[in-house]
């Protein structure tokens, strides 16, 4: 039987404005703005972007902080500062107390980071043809379009130019977020980890000039990403029919550039790589040029490396036993040597195979990862334990925790939907999201306690910037006076600790 509540309800409620004070419902967000200042954001934004016309009313520093800022707080795409412009308290936490650009400023100022000419109405659009009368979901006769988007044959691309100054502001702020975060962050076992993968950009309808069917049947662009532990070091957004094997060796290049100031020229680095990758040009760049060490699934060549499998002899195997998770009855992995059709040197392949519950004996299933370690290279405690091929696959399956960071970049900055139907603008605006995106994660595990190292970027939001503040403005200095009252006694010790962090970067 239910009981009725012991609460107390009041029998209405009433809401309205109260004009003899004024606070912001972000005061807590003064954490993301330490953040870029003791980072020194605008130091890397005057030195690395070109700088706009003198009667421009924003300078280019200022546009693109008032973005860094709007897309920190939980704001998309070209409108992302619109946070920023509605919540004066909140821009003036950010020194853009003279105002923020808005999103038609914005656009501009993407377009000149891109090098790209301004576009007049009658270059992008033309008349639309006759269409049938048509119903809205209310009943009302729909208006018929009068225009449609023109939509070049050939992507609107950034200048190489631009591009290059873009790729250099995306390294150099790199290595600075790289050098925030602690080393533990970066390393497994002695390696430096590094990650590389793309991720298609599903894009609706027929307006994106960079737009291409995937083999999936979609409409997508193509984001390239190289990252050095949680950070981005290295990204590229190219048309939807992009070859990743083919870009990957550039990206790699630039990559080197951030990794070997960190690691040193003698550190270790492991590459972890998905099948896209397992290409003659990757694998040569990083064995050969880069020397890291990589393991990079094979599945590409599934085909051909089972057939191999299948006629290796029995003493190869090693049992490593059943998965009930996955619902393995039992598995084994094995290794061999197998040399690409056109490559260099021959690469080791390690092989697993499993039987999954209730299946017939002998009737496996493979899949493929390859190297070019050698034993003395693994970790001798994993390699005496699990041996060769178990601790490479072990090692492999950390991929997983790496592929989880896109989830920070496409979920939590809503990287998943590019925001205008020009590439060069989007490669713009997806360099500036990248910067947003590593002082996040300096945010998660660096600045926050360890309490709630590698939290959630939404949940830092949450508990970290959606605090209610007042402003005290002083000769030199903006303090921001945050609700005591309302947030609990931990809370409050956790943002200090992250507020006295942040300003010792």
């Amino acid at each position: 039987m239910a009981t009725s509540s012991d609460t107390k309800r009041p029998q209405s409620i009433r809401a309205e404005f109260d004009s003899t004070f004024d606070a912001t419902a972000s005061g807590g967000a003064a954490l993301a703005e330490k953040t870029l200042r003791a980072l020194g954001v605008q130091r890397y934004l005057k030195t690395c972007l070109p700088a706009r016309s003198a009667k421009a009313q924003y300078s280019m520093p200022d546009a693109v902080w008032g973005l860094l800022g709007g897309l920190l707080l939980g704001g998309r795409g070209i409108q992302a500062g619109e946070c920023l412009r509605e919540d004066p308290l909140l821009a003036e936490i950010f020194g853009l107390s003279q105002g923020v650009a808005s999103p038609a400023t914005l656009y501009r100022v993407l377009g000149e980071l891109s090098g790209l000419e301004p576009l007049r109405r009658a270059d992008c659009y033309a008349p639309t043809a006759p269409a049938r009368p048509a119903l809205d979901m209310f009943g009302a006769e729909r208006r018929a379009p009068a225009l449609r988007r023109i939509v070049p044959e050939t992507a609107e691309a950034a200048s190489a130019e631009r591009l290059a100054e873009l790729d250099t502001l995306t390294s150099h702020f790199a290595l600075r977020c790289v050098r925030a975060l602690k080393v533990q962050t970066l390393r497994m076992h002695g390696w430096y980890v590094c990650f590389g993968d793309g991720t298609d950009l599903e894009v609706e309808g027929n307006c994106f000039d960079a737009a291409r069917v995937n083999y999936k049947g979609r409409k997508v662009l193509r984001w390239q990403t190289v990252m050095l532990g949680p950070v981005t070091v290295a990204q590229r957004l190219a048309e939807g029919d992009t070859d990743e094997g083919l870009a990957m060796p550039q990206l790699l290049e630039r990559a080197q550039q951030v990794v070997r100031q960190v690691a040193g020229r003698r550190g270790r680095v492991l590459g972890l790589f998905d099948a896209a990758y397992f290409e003659r040009q990757v694998v040569d760049a990083l064995t050969f040029e880069h020397q890291w060490d990589w393991i990079v699934c094979a599945n590409q060549q599934r085909g051909a490396l089972q057939r191999l499998a299948e006629d290796q002899p029995e003493l190869i195997w090693h049992d490593s036993g059943p998965d009930a998770r996955r619902g393995w009855e039992s598995s084994q992995t094995g290794c061999f040597l197998h040399r690409p059709e056109g490559w260099a040197a021959p690469v080791t392949i390690v092989a697993r195979r499993w039987r999954e519950t209730g299946e017939l004996p002998g009737m496996w299933h493979y899949s493929f990862i390859g190297t070019r370690m050698a034993e003395k290279r693994l970790p001798q405690r994993l390699l005496e334990k699990h041996g060769y091929c178990e601790t490479l696959w072990m090692l492999y399956s950390t991929k997983q925790g790496h592929e989880n960071h896109y989830k920070t970049l496409l979920r939590d900055f809503g990287l998943h939907h590019p925001p205008s139907c020009r590439l060069g603008v989007n490669q713009a605006f997806y360099t500036i999201a990248t910067l947003a995106a590593n002082v996040a994660m300096v945010l998660r595990y660096r600045v926050v306690d360890e309490e709630d190292s590698g939290i959630a970027f939404w949940r830092l939001r949450e508990r970290y910037f959606r605090i209610a503040g007042q402003l005290a403005r002083g000769a030199r200095c903006l303090t921001v006076r945050l609700s005591g009252l309302c947030v609990d006694a931990r809370r409050q010790v956790l943002w200090r600790e992250a507020f006295a962090t942040a300003g010792s970067l």
